[in-house]
């Protein structure tokens, strides 16, 4: 670029040569007019090569000078305001997420946003999914399957995640319910693979996992036990739950629920989810049958394990989560409770009238909402 200052040198040298005459400048910017694309560049303007000044030329060509464009590579065909900057370039708010990516272009300053740039404060209930707010204790009254409550829980609550937490349990489920629809029916799972470790359980369904080679060999320890060649282990996946539960045993029963089966220690159970509603459980003491790796009684004397020909396998270190989540089978006052109220001890419950589906939905009304010390 050149300036007034560099014409003055010029014209001052001409002047002490006799007949030095330069093109014609018209606007005396310091570029001639043959190469001036801006003739009429008003004084005291800083031009670039072509002669143009900054409230002449607009780079972006998005109607905004580059004098007062604060966004000067704005995208083709973006529409910007009236600083030159397009939905993708301005962050209204300022908390680090362009207008463009923000559901939530308006948080107020100094609250901590989620992915979606939304803060706690402006997501209201009609935004949250019925999944992210839990009540109760998780594990159901008056079953007999997995209804106690681990320590680790005691004197807590369960309540609405933070919404950066819903956001990511939501994709987390949607992983999940994506990964097991492989599989609608007991046959669709048993052909690939799908071994039934549990059969039909009120509240629970039946339990089917993949067992590859693995069986209670000679060098299975059942009072430390290992699954080698199965995904019950200390991995928590949560895109592929290690148990597809059905509505029965039957060829033609569909998946109403998973669960997903960690290894950790007798104390502590696995981090899980985001949140902490997921409460886990253990099964400590399962008797399976030595054939057929099949559950066959739960918390029962060796004695009569052994009359059942099976083997009592002690369970304390591995832990166990549900989630309520494939329609209709929904439990919608708390999705990581143990039970669903419709699979009943006669079988799953299909007539949409009957009580057991307004419990799924409000729960039993015992334990909501109240905190639990024990």
């Amino acid at each position: 670029m050149r300036s007034r200052a560099a014409l003055m040198t010029l014209l001052l040298l001409c002047g002490s040569l006799a007949g030095c005459a330069g093109p014609p400048d018209e606007d005396e910017d310091g570029v001639t007019d043959e190469l001036d694309l801006c003739s009429l560049t008003p004084i005291e303007e800083l031009v670039n090569d072509s002669g143009c000044s900054a409230s002449q030329r607009d780079g972006d060509g998005d109607g905004i000078s580059d004098a007062g464009d604060l966004c000067t590579e704005t995208p083709a065909d973006e529409i910007p305001n009236e600083s030159g900057c397009s939905a993708t370039e301005r962050d209204g708010d300022g908390d680090g997420f362009a207008d463009a990516d923000d559901s939530c272009p308006s948080t107020p300053a100094n609250e901590t946003v989620a992915s979606d740039g939304c803060a706690d404060s402006e997501v209201d209930m009609s935004m949250r999914p019925w999944w992210c707010h839990s009540m109760g204790s998780g594990h159901g009254e008056g079953q007999e399957h997995g209804d106690h409550l681990a320590p680790a829980y005691y004197g807590m609550t369960k309540g609405m995640l933070s919404w950066q937490d819903c956001i990511d349990v939501s994709e987390q489920f949607g992983d999940a319910i994506e990964w097991a629809m492989q599989w609608p029916t007991v046959a669709d799972a048993e052909a690939d693979g799908f071994h039934m470790a549990v059969d039909y359980v009120e509240g629970m369904g039946t339990h089917h996992v993949r067992l590859g080679d693995f069986s209670m060999d000679a060098d299975f320890d059942p009072l430390d036990p290992e699954f080698p060649d199965t995904r019950m282990d200390g991995v928590f996946d949560f895109e592929k739950p290690e148990f597809l539960m059905y509505a029965s045993s039957a060829q033609d029963a569909e998946l109403v629920g998973f669960a997903w089966y960690v290894k950790t220690d007798s104390e502590n159970p696995p981090t899980g989810f985001p949140g902490d509603n997921d409460w886990w459980h253990v099964h400590q003491v399962l008797c399976f049958t030595n054939s057929s790796f099949q559950v066959v009684g739960e918390d029962i004397s060796d004695e009569e394990c052994h009359s059942r020909d099976g083997t009592n396998v002690h369970l304390d270190d591995y832990w166990m989560t549900h989630a309520w989540i494939i329609e209709p089978w929904l439990t919608q006052f708390d999705v990581f409770t143990n039970h669903h109220p419709c699979l009943k001890g006669e079988g799953a419950e299909t007539d949409f009238e009957d009580p057991c589906w307004d419990e799924s939905v409000n729960g039993s009304g015992d334990d909501e909402g109240s905190e639990h010390n024990h």
